[in-house]
């Protein structure tokens, strides 16, 4: 009977030991989350910070560094959010939205060719995404290979048309022809071109497909 009620008393003691875990898990990342959706981008850093201490899943860990580094990056530590991202993708380089946000990071700080390489990859990963091959072409283009650049448009304007994508697929017709007209004249004349395409393919990505991954993991 004594070593039933210990057994009982210790299974009790563990069950609220996990529901405690449980209980600061979710109260760090919903914090977070509650900062981030409310405009509070800087004050929302720490409680990635405090959640990623939970050692949450891996399916979370991601995504609360991912959403770190887009806060560092909204908030202009773009540093930060460039080592964030390398971390993250040196641990998971497999993973779709670790690529795509190392690429967004790499070409915010103009680091093309390496921009290249992760979008690409993030390509071979999702081969039916067109936001990425947008986001590769700029780079490849950032690396001075424009005819490279076009042909990739021309290939990813084919699949937003077969995906009914019409905004993408009007911004990608107009970006072709905003490419060409650049070849004669001195690279440097690109930059501000290039600066707000990209920042266009990362607000995409934040609004549209990083959505779509906070749906798979219900939040």
């Amino acid at each position: 009977m004594r070593k039933l009620m210990i057994y009982l008393v210790v299974g009790l003691w563990v069950l609220a030991l996990g529901s405690h875990t449980l209980f600061s898990k979710n109260s760090a990342l919903q914090e977070a989350l509650k900062l981030d959706r409310q405009g509070f981008v800087a004050e929302s850093i720490p409680e990635w910070k405090k959640f990623l201490q939970t050692q949450p899943e891996t399916k979370l860990l991601i995504y609360a560094q991912i959403k770190m580094t887009i806060a560092y990056s909204r908030t202009g530590d773009i540093s930060e959010a460039l080592k964030t991202a390398k971390t993250l993708a040196a641990s998971h380089p497999d993973h779709y939205d670790v690529q795509f946000n190392l690429a967004n990071m790499l070409g915010a700080t103009h680091q093309y060719a390496d921009a290249v390489q992760a979008y690409l990859k993030a390509t071979t990963l999702r081969p039916k995404e067109g936001l990425a091959y947008v986001g590769y072409s700029i780079c490849l283009f950032g690396d001075q290979k424009l005819a490279e650049a076009v042909q990739v448009l021309r290939n990813v304007k084919k699949l937003f048309k077969s995906q009914k994508n019409i905004s993408w697929y009007q911004h990608v017709r107009i970006m072709i022809g905003q490419i060409k007209g650049f070849k004669m004249y001195p690279h440097d004349f690109s930059t501000l071109w290039r600066t707000n395409n990209l920042k266009k393919v990362r607000e995409t990505y934040q609004s549209s497909v990083i959505t779509d991954f906070e749906k798979q993991l219900d939040l």
